[in-house]
């Protein structure tokens, strides 16, 4: 390894660099101390020592592209637990080199906020609703923009916010500006700047963290403002499939989704009146996870759904299996997230260690006038108790088993696949404040927020931003001193 004297001594003014527009120009040694100078203000890292680590010789011909690459690596390299800062120094490093590349794109780089949202709504990339600010609006907007924040990332946050959330030719404190303009633009023409600064600060000096569907698709056409959605389906094939077609939609517009299957009748249970001709809910399920594989969100990252099965259903050994090695594998979802939904009785069971009773909706539905999904706490016992009492008289299709052997299975599926992740119903719904209007059938893939969900009908819906608490309680934070 060279040391950083020797390296930049023997690059000598007759050396030519290529820019990042193809153009040529002479080498200037100083132009790489400025930007090292930069990236290393106010962190405890030597600018000398990053110098002194540059490994890429600085020959006739080399690109700055490339003396930026290495500036970057050699950062990283320097990053350990007693100096992170270097990956702070990265971080930066990578924002100037994406603020070099849309230079040279578009032409300019900030303060020209106005200018940059007429180009994105013409070429598709914004919402139109933007437009609900004036041109002068918008020339005030620009003069919140802070160039600074944007080198307030390390390298995994700065190479993250890049790839994953910026749109074409955007740089970061104009997707901040955005979001936060079109998340107040439901304020009355006079108070929506105010709130806009408002938000815009927020987001910026990272104080909240928007969550990924709202900073990814929010400012696009048709975007949406939501990221997680609750919805069930009913045992009927028109609302499954609009279950599965609800579950695309959302996956398109970057949201995660939890749907509830409980309603749906188990393998071997009647359709049409002919006995053991039900597939069960693995089929649904298999559908659901094919949907969130070919419908990702946006490109960005993978669908995410979680499907929910209380632990009555007469399908649950199989909805355990559904993502284990073994078994056929026309049964199997390895890309969604079961959720298994316990009630407090069958909790009971297993600290008494009794039986417990799988059975089919479907036919406890037809023979005792019982939806036993909608009902929870007292009521789900009181029906769970006449169902067990109307066994082989009305109650044909059921499974009797150990309760604590049930939990062990459900455990040791835990420790093979992950899953599935328990959700106890009568804690939710006895905390729920509109018990008066429907339940809650199960969670969704964060488990921040439920309400009620009605098959076709209703669904919850979540707004996530996350609270920075380390970033509040630094309200004076200092800028970026070069």
């Amino acid at each position: 390894m060279q040391a950083s004297s020797t390296l930049f001594e023997d690059s000598t003014t007759d050396i030519h660099v290529v820019r990042r527009d193809g153009s040529t120009t002479p080498l200037e040694i100083n132009k790489i101390r400025t930007v090292v100078n930069w990236a290393c203000c106010g962190l405890s890292a030597n600018s000398i020592a990053l110098e002194a680590h540059l490994t890429t010789r600085l020959r006739p011909g080399i690109t700055t592209r490339e003396i930026q690459d290495n500036l970057i690596r050699c950062a990283l390299d320097l990053c350990s637990p007693q100096e992170p800062d270097w990956r702070y120094v990265a971080g930066r490093l990578h924002i100037w080199s994406l603020w070099k590349e849309i230079t040279v794109s578009r032409g300019y780089q900030y303060g020209y906020y106005a200018r940059t949202v007429h180009s994105k709504v013409l070429s598709e990339q914004y919402d139109r609703r933007i437009l609900i600010y004036t041109d002068a609006e918008l020339e005030i907007a620009n003069t919140w923009i802070n160039p600074d924040w944007d080198a307030d990332y390390d390298y995994a946050g700065a190479v993250l916010l890049t790839k994953r959330y910026l749109l074409a030719n955007e740089l970061p404190q104009e997707a901040f500006l955005t979001c936060a303009l079109l998340i107040a633009s439901v304020e009355t023409p006079e108070n929506r700047l105010t709130w806009a600064r408002k938000f815009y600060e927020a987001i910026a000096r990272r104080q909240i963290s928007l969550a990924t569907p709202i900073l990814a698709n929010l400012r696009i056409p048709n975007g949406s403002l939501a990221s997680c959605f609750i919805t069930a389906m009913d045992d009927n094939l028109e609302s499954i499939f609009d279950g599965i077609h609800d579950a695309a939609r959302i996956s398109k517009n970057g949201g995660g989704v939890g749907v509830n299957l409980s309603r749906i009748r188990a393998t071997g249970s009647w359709v049409m009146g002919k006995a053991n001709s039900s597939g069960g809910v693995v089929p649904w399920i298999k559908l659901l996870n094919d949907t969130a594989i070919a419908v990702n969100q946006g490109g960005r990252r993978a669908g995410a759904v979680t499907v929910s099965l209380d632990v009555w259903h007469l399908d649950l050994p199989e909805f355990l299996e559904m993502q284990t090695e073994n078994g056929d594998g026309r049964r199997k979802a390895y890309d969604v997230f079961p959720q298994l939904v316990v009630s407090d009785e069958f909790m009971r069971r297993v600290a008494a260690d009794e039986e417990w009773t799988l059975v089919d909706p479907y036919e406890v539905r037809t023979r005792l006038g019982i939806e036993l999904a909608k009902v929870w706490g007292e009521a789900f016992e009181k029906a769970y108790l006449q169902i067990e009492a109307s066994l082989e008289s009305e109650i044909t299709l059921y499974k009797r088993v150990n309760a604590r052997l049930l939990l062990k299975q459900v455990m040791r599926t835990q420790l093979e696949t992950g899953m599935p992740y328990l959700w106890f119903k009568d804690t939710a719904n006895r905390a729920n404040p509109n018990q008066h209007e429907g339940y809650i059938p199960g969670g969704n893939l964060c488990q921040e927020s439920w309400s009620n969900v009605k098959p076709s009908e209703e669904a919850h819906t979540c707004n996530l931003v996350s609270i920075n608490l380390a970033n509040l309680e630094d309200e004076k934070r200092t800028e970026i001193c070069c």
